[in-house]
């Protein structure tokens, strides 16, 4: 009964979104049938960091726009480590510019924590979202042989359309990350035989305002309580006070406490 409600929650979310038919995918559809590719960056001989990274710039919110998987955002730990780990945070809508700015901004800059992490958020110029998906991959290469950081602690998240991607690029490729946040996001809706074979060991936190429209609150609901009787780790947060947008006032320490818990 709970995989059928949940396919059908996710359904009213496509119909929200723009729809899953033919001519308009939504981005989890496209996603989920993505197939991890193979590094699309060229390494040193020998190791080393290849020519192309701009060096990392600290104390401030750096926009990567000239090395092959650019362009995105990537704000650097305080203090560098092998250890640090990675988030990538996919932004809502399209995946503008100014979405990425804004999840940055609401969901990120404050948390308690956030100097111990490298934050990358994607944003999309020449093609949305929905078109792009996959250069999230590339991404995740580039960023690893530019600034380096723990290949196991790397997290995949986003928030409303960046959110269905993110739960969807974990579908194609859950051995590259170490967890799996939603604020909100969702299962594309051919994801329940998957769940219990690839989740298995991967937490997921699922989040949404409480004021949030009345489709992604149940379903986001509904998702969380379809992982746990899978016997996945999952967590349900409800965020006081905020609707599917999260305002400045929102405490972002919630994630940070999440994926600090991890490592």
């Amino acid at each position: 009964m709970i995989l059928g409600l949940v396919t059908g929650a996710i359904g009213v979310i496509a119909i929200a979104c723009g729809g899953f038919g033919d001519g308009l995918a939504s981005p989890a559809n496209r996603a989920a049938m993505l197939t991890t590719p193979e590094a699309t960056i060229t390494l040193p001989v020998g190791g080393g960091v290849p020519t192309f990274c701009p060096p990392a710039e600290h104390s401030t919110l750096q926009d990567i726009v000239t090395t092959p998987a650019s362009p995105y955002f990537v704000q650097h730990p305080e203090v560098e480590a092998t250890s640090t780990p990675t988030v990538i945070f996919l932004p809502g809508g399209v995946g503008s510019k100014a979405s990425a700015v804004r999840v940055w901004a609401n969901l990120l800059s404050e948390g308690d924590g956030a100097e111990k992490f490298r934050l990358v958020i994607p944003y999309f110029e020449d093609a949305d979202l929905v078109d792009d998906t996959s250069r999230v991959f590339r991404i995740y290469d580039e960023v690893l042989a530019c600034y380096g950081g723990d290949a196991s602690q790397i997290h995949i998240a986003g928030t409303s359309n960046g959110g269905l991607a993110a739960f969807a690029i974990m579908m194609a490729a859950p051995d590259r990350f170490a967890s799996l946040l939603g604020a909100p996001g969702a299962f594309p809706n051919n994801a329940p035989a998957f769940v219990s074979e690839s989740l298995r060991d991967k937490p997921v936190f699922n989040g949404v305002g409480e004021n949030d429209v009345a489709f992604w609150k149940p379903t986001v609901k509904l998702t969380h309580a379809m992982l746990e009787a899978a016997g996945i780790g999952s967590v349900y947060v409800e965020f006081a006070d905020q609707g599917h947008r999260a305002n400045l006032a929102f405490d972002e320490t919630v994630f940070f406490d999440f994926w600090r818990g991890l490592n």
